[in-house]
């Protein structure tokens, strides 16, 4: 009788483990609150690089007949062209051959991008470029 006695205290203590692990588990789950998605934000820009997207911004607007408003800047980067065409030849037209400072200036409205080449001047040479 005291075999039996030792034996069933420490599976009363694991019986009694078990049920209150069973119970923990059994609590209700509570919903993931969702948080909102903030939009991603415009890249922080120098005062030129700033400078040079709001010209592009308006070249963009202008050629496609959009609100300058309405392009958001997704980046800009400055950029040695290899030759005077800005990285973006034209067919029949002949380029100086000399390394071109400028910027590579990414805008977007909806689900279309523009990417404009520039030259380092923000009233200077701008071209949209379809292929890169």
């Amino acid at each position: 009788m005291m075999k039996n006695k030792h034996l069933s205290l420490p599976l009363l203590i694991v019986a009694v483990a078990w049920f209150a692990l069973g119970l923990a588990a059994c609590q209700p789950v509570r919903p993931v609150t969702e948080l909102p998605v903030a939009p991603a934000a415009a890249p922080a820009l120098a005062a030129e690089e700033q400078a040079i997207a709001e010209a592009s911004s308006a070249f963009v607007a202008t050629a496609q007949d959009l609100s300058p408003a309405a392009l958001s800047v997704v980046s800009v980067e400055a950029v040695d062209w290899p030759d005077a065409a800005l990285g973006c030849p034209q067919p029949d037209t002949v380029y100086a051959a000399v390394i071109t400072p400028g910027y590579r200036v990414v805008l977007q409205v909806a689900d279309t991008q523009y990417i404009v080449h520039t030259d380092s001047r923000v009233d200077g040479e701008k071209i949209i470029c379809p292929a890169e």
